[in-house]
């Protein structure tokens, strides 16, 4: 099923802030590999409008019938104050470099996927054990370049933690 794309104007049942194709251009002009097949391209971008919903946005959504985290009102970024009816440029090529990064995850063999250490024993013989990771569980990493496009349109942890309090 083809992608619904957000535009700013609350778009029912919108997936995705990015077509397939631009996430085409966007993997050739930043050296990524993605899946050929559309079909897998369109999934790879809505896998990442899912894990962007659960990002601790700047702002509050401008309706409570809207389907994706954008758009946002009350969002300054720079000391601009963003319109509530326009996607930053920043958000649609952060779910592209996210849908790369997912992508990526996905190739990388299970072996290198370590959880966290859950087990050390120092006798002679060094002896590690890490946790399970679920394979189909991807976080991007803080150094990644998706979390480059978004900087200035989260929350602090700090501003997050004050709001909680």
């Amino acid at each position: 099923m083809a992608l619904v794309i957000e535009n700013g104007n609350v778009v029912p049942g919108a997936d995705s802030f990015a077509t397939a194709a631009e996430l085409v251009t966007y993997a050739a002009n930043f050296g990524k590999t993605i899946p050929a097949d559309e079909v897998a391209q369109e999934a790879l971008l809505r896998r990442a409008a899912l894990q962007m919903d659960a990002m601790p946005w700047k702002g509050r959504a401008v309706s409570r019938d809207q389907a994706l985290a954008w758009p946002r009102a009350e969002v300054k970024r720079q000391d601009w104050t963003l319109r509530q009816d326009e996607i930053p440029a920043q958000i649609k090529a952060g779910q592209m470099a996210l849908a790369a990064e997912i992508h990526a995850d996905d190739l990388a063999p299970p072996e290198i996927k370590k959880g966290a250490v859950i087990k050390e024993r120092v006798e002679g013989a060094v002896e590690r054990q890490y946790a399970t990771v679920a394979p189909d569980i991807s976080r991007a990493a803080a150094g990644r370049q998706s979390y480059a496009q978004f900087a200035g349109l989260l929350e602090s942890s700090s501003q997050v933690s004050l709001r909680r309090s």
